[in-house]
């Protein structure tokens, strides 16, 4: 057989998304989920006095990509990223880049000044990714405490600190 070339052409919109993405969100963006888990959530999302925004990558009817953009509960003038995901395929032709654009653009539209992003430490390329968007990191606490009085401690804890460890520096009273 002869080799032959082909156009293949097509167009990938990003939109709000709709009740009926639920079916094509769950095939192409949230396998991990079951249909009924997305349909609810999507309509949980969607309704009147959601504080969430959601927009799909839609490549021929179909939502092959997804982000999530969440007024935060105390601070009005931020929205919080979330749920960004994009089926494989569609991956290496720039949409989530579009997805973060559509993002920001409906941000500003809601009055929206800062969107923020949770992630752990160790999603090295997930945050490199962020930062090439513009997005930049901010120093955050996390303190934890066990409630359960039995409680043993993690591998990582140490009984006595080393000598590089900070905790064994003399520290100021912070609260006095």
């Amino acid at each position: 057989m002869d080799n032959k070339d082909f156009d293949l052409k097509g167009s990938i919109i990003v939109r709000t998304a709709k009740e009926e993405d639920a079916e094509s969100l769950q095939t192409y963006c949230f396998t991990d989920k079951s249909k009924e888990e997305v349909a609810e959530e999507l309509n949980t999302d969607l309704a009147a006095d959601s504080q969430t925004t959601r927009l799909v990558a839609d490549s021929s009817g179909y939502a092959v990509g997804h982000i999530s953009v969440k007024k935060h509960p105390v601070d009005e003038a931020v929205g919080q990223i979330s749920d960004l995901a994009v089926s494989g395929p569609f991956r290496l032709l720039g949409v989530a880049d579009h997805l973060i654009e559509a993002a920001e653009a409906a941000a500003a539209d809601s009055g929206l000044g800062i969107l923020e992003i949770e992630l752990s430490p160790n999603e090295k390329s997930v945050i490199q990714r962020y930062k090439d968007w513009g997005f930049s990191e901010k120093p955050v606490v996390t303190l934890q405490k066990s409630v359960n009085a039995e409680a043993e401690e993690t591998p990582d804890e140490e009984t006595e600190p080393d000598e590089t460890d900070d905790a064994s520096v003399e520290q100021p009273q912070l609260l006095e």
